[in-house]
């Protein structure tokens, strides 16, 4: 537990803001990781030892790698909510294609206990990739959901919480 004896935190309440979009709930988030790997010239040098079956050489190549050698990818980011009037996820996916609209920087902010943000990572130029509406089912009653995914180049940690979530409402 660190000095402010509120974390681990609570997954379920969170913001999530985007200048393109207005304020909208959210009621999940997927997406949010880095993967990094190491260039190809390391690959030869990186295989375990089949016949010890020694995962040193492995670690220790990683470890000998250099940034430049160093790459990151991260997976779509989905944002996923009830189906409503509101047509903002539609909209903006249209705008996208119809070249009216510019990537966005995208934020999620992970909220404490009082509904503050007590961190958050923003999703660098995100742009509008697919939409994935309800599947609709007559014999349950569960809400309709609809998802946006979201491109971006990469994701960083946000340094000032007090505009973590500017204009985004919070779940």
């Amino acid at each position: 537990m660190s000095a402010r004896g509120s974390d681990p935190y609570r997954a379920n309440r969170f913001c999530v803001s985007c200048k393109a979009l207005p304020a909208l709930g959210f009621t999940e988030v997927r997406g949010l990781s880095v993967d990094v790997t190491i260039a190809a010239e390391n690959a030869s040098r990186s295989a375990p030892d089949e016949a010890t079956n020694d995962c040193r050489p492995v670690a220790a190549s990683m470890a000998a790698s250099t940034p430049e050698q160093r790459e990151t990818d991260s997976p779509k980011l989905e944002l996923c909510r009830g189906v409503t009037d509101d047509q903002a996820l539609w909209t903006w996916l249209h705008d996208w294609l119809a070249g009216k609209v510019t990537p966005q920087d995208v934020r999620i902010c992970l909220l404490d206990n009082r509904g503050t943000p007590a961190t958050g990572w923003i999703c660098r130029t995100a742009i509008p990739v697919r939409w994935v509406g309800p599947t609709l089912v007559a014999d349950r009653a569960t809400v309709a959901m609809e998802t946006l995914e979201l491109a971006h180049r990469g994701i960083d940690r946000i340094a000032d919480l007090e505009t973590c979530c500017d204009g985004a409402a919070s779940d």
